[in-house]
């Protein structure tokens, strides 16, 4: 009898890595961090050459650096070499470098191969380890949007920067930095941050040294422009100023500009006034000696940041806070937030309560004891005050049919009113907050990571408004109250 004969099994035919299409490794390969991706192009062929081809793998680069490293030079030698063929993938590039502490650098310097101490950081090697990095820079010129460059020594912003003309953004960082021709000739730069840290910024219009020449309105009109005549945001937060850049006058176009962090007690601020189409305006902590006279010419301005940016009012014949904001902030009725904490206001200005445009309001660490009635609650989301304010206000925000957030700060010896409130005041307090319409959260901001102090007046107001599920109740971090309505007017086209 002959032996049935059954079909044989197909073989499973495995799928190795290797055997996937190249888009298939391609997306493989972009949940692996930078250095890993590098590494594998260096396994076979094969993913040497996806990792070639997939520019999508390169798209955003970083590079961090410890220059006290004594393969530091060789690192960047490395970065070039490996990203000449891939230059025109890289879009973001993120540069970060530091000099390096001495137990990493002795490290480094074994690990290397090296005895003896580590030879001193010359302004040649420094020079070289830059070259290599402009050098890259150079190849992705024409792709590269965003630059972002941390430098632990003197940054020279010159030439080299002309020939990234697709850059978007760019942001740096360093001690001291010096900016010279050829930031100001790219197309389509839009986004600019500076940080000088210990040194103040400096605008040379020549190649010598920046000197007093590099401040004057004279040099800043000759030549090419130190920045793009057409750029829309400009940071110069924590830059050592004491006056504002010449250059800053030129630019027509700016919709954001951030100055916080900077002496400007005498500063001359006029130059403010010639940003017609300044959207959004940050002088926080700029200890200026009173509101800047150019303010009142930004009729278009929608943001103002002005917390911890002026000192008290000095001399008998300055002006109150209140009646500066009068004269100067009166104008502006397009804005929509106004931030002026401790800015050593004693009563509520009389020329913005009639404002309807208002969606965040902010007055909190200041003398007021209490918010006026007006048209500038009608349209408020977001508002921020001292608990003292809101004992003698609280019947006042039934004005504000939208305000969905309440910010309440506690200033020490400023809340000594509040403390003194009887079961009654509380009562009605708990009254108003929980029976208003739309207000959804209660938030108690502390500044640095310290607790607020909370008299007993204020906690029983909070054990009181914790009992309605609809409120949120909670602690927070002063930089994280969250601003959505900026996010909102930036969606809106301001």
């Amino acid at each position: 009898m002959a032996k049935q004969c059954s079909p044989s099994e197909p073989v499973e035919q495995l799928t190795t890595l290797l055997s996937l299409p190249d888009d298939c490794l391609a997306a493989l390969l972009r949940h692996l961090s930078q250095k890993q991706r590098a590494a594998a192009a260096l396994v076979c062929r094969r993913l040497r050459a996806v990792c070639q081809s997939a520019a999508s793998l390169w798209e955003s680069v970083e590079l961090q650096l410890s220059l006290s490293d004594p393969r530091a030079l060789e690192r960047t030698e490395g970065f070039l070499a490996f990203h000449i063929p891939r230059a025109a993938a890289v879009h973001k590039l993120a540069i970060a470098a530091e000099r390096g502490g001495s137990a990493a650098a002795a490290a480094a310097a074994a690990e290397a191969g090296a005895s003896g101490p580590l030879p001193h950081l010359t302004a040649a090697h420094l020079s070289l380890v830059f070259s290599n990095l402009v050098s890259a820079l150079t190849l992705m010129g024409a792709s590269l949007k965003h630059l972002s460059i941390d430098w632990p020594d003197d940054l020279q912003l010159s030439q080299w920067l002309g020939t990234l003309t697709a850059l978007e953004s760019g942001s740096f960082t360093a001690p001291r930095i010096t900016v010279r021709p050829g930031l100001g000739s790219l197309p389509r730069l839009k986004d600019l941050r500076f940080r000088s840290t210990k040194k103040p910024l400096a605008f040379a219009s020549s190649h010598g040294s920046p000197g007093r020449h590099a401040h004057s309105s004279a040099a800043a009109a000759l030549g090419a422009p130190l920045l793009p005549p057409h750029l829309l945001k400009l940071r110069l937060e924590g830059c050592h100023l004491t006056e504002l850049p010449a250059p800053l006058g030129r630019l027509t176009c700016l919709e954001d500009l951030v100055l916080s962090d900077n002496n400007l007690q005498a500063a001359r601020l006029s130059v403010l006034s010639r940003l017609a189409s300044l959207q959004s305006l940050t002088l926080m902590g700029c200890s200026m000696s009173a509101l800047p006279p150019a303010l009142s010419a930004l009729t278009n301005l929608r943001v103002l940041y002005l917390d911890m940016g002026i000192q008290a009012p000095a001399g008998p014949d300055a002006p109150p806070m209140h009646r500066q904001c009068d004269l100067l902030l009166g104008p502006l009725e397009r804005l929509a937030i106004l931030s002026m904490g401790a800015c050593h206001l004693q009563a509520f200005p009389s020329e913005l309560v009639s404002h309807t445009a208002l969606r965040a309001l902010y007055l909190d660490d200041n003398s007021l004891t209490s918010l006026p009635a007006g048209t500038y609650l009608e349209q408020l989301r977001v508002l921020g005050i001292d608990w003292r304010v809101l004992f003698n206000s609280h019947a006042v925000l039934r004005h504000a049919p939208h305000l969905s957030k309440l910010c309440l700060m506690s200033m020490g010896k400023l809340e000594l009113e509040a403390a003194m409130s009887s079961e009654a005041d509380v009562a009605a307090v708990v009254a108003s907050l929980t029976r208003h319409p739309s207000l959804r959260q209660v938030l108690l901001p502390s500044l640095d990571g310290h607790r607020s102090q909370l008299y007993i007046a204020a906690l029983n107001v909070l054990i009181g408004i914790s009992r309605a599920q609809h409120l949120e109740v909670r602690a927070c971090s002063y930089n994280n109250i969250g601003n959505e309505w900026l996010d909102w007017l930036h969606t809106n086209g301001w």
